[in-house]
């Protein structure tokens, strides 16, 4: 192509959003929630620039502007609607879940040219898929389905525990190895033998490479996706080449342990886990589609919870942080476990509903240092109206 046809192409594009944009503003911003001051063109764009801390300044906006839900445009027309209180989140989110079950789809992490994570079940799409993998890890997480798992965990902490006595320095290493190689007996049936186990690396990095293509704002294609087309030779394609081996990563993170676990039921020897009990469901007549959601489900549980910044490793992490900082707090801990175990043996889970003031500090870790987003973004399939005010469809909230 010309490089004069190039620039044609690229105008008519620039003219066709500046066309566009305001007459789609025109036709919904009047009845959208209330919103700060934006710019032509950009909308909020540069006001969110500035912002550090958004919680807090969502929390601000709203205040300011007398209502518990806000809205925010971004280029080409993107609305983004805040909730900002219990009764306005019941509202939408639970009420009518049936319009804001949606996920957004962020190419660079979702597209299946790119990343390649659009199966995962905190992300998928709302439909059949998004039930099918939320009922999977339902039946093995609901609470009588867990307590068959209490075994492995026990053994992996005590484990765990055995080798913090010989390197007591190498703590942070040792709290992610110990969740990595709970997680994987309990999802896949697999035990890790080794401080550097080849299954515990290749989730690790697959998730490593997930964290940086998070960073939305990184990544051009998230507000252009149609280059999600351009090919990785192309110039200035380098963040193409990253998503193609991220994606490669992701591959060996749900083929390896999965086929692993297969290969051991087929040889009659597979350890009880979640796979094991999801596959030995199966008739041998399910579909492509339905093996690949059964990889997710499973994969999804083991990557969200694995490698450093994993909900599982983090929350260990922080509970011996707040140990740390607490003395006293840590001092009536284990004044109460020694009352139940007299310093003759190790906890067990039977032992949880007589250590109350201990669940009581687990119950603050979690309320005191968030380990994971609460507020993963919904996406509205219809237009709907709350308390006078129009949310389109399409809308992020």
């Amino acid at each position: 192509m010309e490089r004069s046809d190039i620039y044609a192409c690229f105008f008519f594009a620039v003219t066709c959003v500046v066309a566009w944009y305001p007459l789609r503003k025109s036709k919904i911003s009047k009845h959208l929630p209330p919103s700060p001051k934006s710019d032509p063109l950009i909308g909020h764009m540069r006001t969110l620039m500035g912002v550090t801390d958004e919680p807090k300044a969502y929390r601000e906006w709203s205040k300011e502007l007398g209502s518990d839900i806000i809205s925010i445009t971004l280029p080409p027309g993107q609305i983004l609607v805040i909730v900002n209180s219990v009764e306005a989140a019941h509202e939408l989110l639970t009420k009518r879940s049936s319009i804001y079950s949606d996920r957004a789809q962020t190419p660079m992490i979702t597209s299946e040219k790119l990343l390649g994570w659009g199966n995962n079940t905190g992300m998928i799409a709302y439909g059949e898929r998004w039930r099918a993998q939320r009922r999977m890890t339902h039946e093995v997480l609901h609470k009588k389905a867990s307590m068959k798992m209490w075994p492995v965990v026990t053994r992996q902490v005590r484990l765990s525990l055995q080798r913090l006595v010989d390197e007591p320095s190498n703590f942070s290493k040792e709290v992610r190895r110990m969740v990595g190689s709970t997680l994987l007996s309990v999802v896949y049936g697999y035990e890790v033998t080794t401080s550097h186990d080849k299954l515990v690396e290749v989730v690790e990095t697959a998730v490593a490479g997930f964290s940086q293509a998070a960073m939305i704002s990184n990544f051009y294609v998230n507000v252009i996706p149609w280059l999600q087309h351009v090919p990785e030779w192309f110039p200035g394609a380098e963040w193409k080449r990253k998503a193609n081996k991220w994606r490669s990563q992701t591959e060996d993170m749900l083929n390896m342990p999965f086929e692993w676990t297969r290969s051991q039921m087929a040889a009659g020897n597979a350890p009880p886990s979640m796979l094991t009990s999801l596959l030995a469901k199966c008739t041998g007549e399910e579909t492509a589609e339905e093996i690949d959601a059964l990889r997710w489900a499973t994969g999804t549980l083991f990557a969200v919870s694995t490698s450093t910044g994993g909900q599982s490793a983090a929350t260990v992490l922080v509970f011996i942080i707040a140990m740390a900082m607490h003395p006293d707090i840590q001092a009536k801990a284990q004044a109460e476990i020694d009352s139940v175990l007299r310093g003759t043996r190790l906890p067990e889970i039977s032992d949880r509903e007589s250590m109350p003031y201990m669940e009581c500090i687990l119950k603050e870790v979690f309320r005191w240092k968030h380990t994971v987003p609460l507020g993963v973004p919904h996406v509205s399939t219809q237009d709907d109206t709350y308390k006078g005010y129009f949310i389109p469809s399409g809308t992020l909230v």
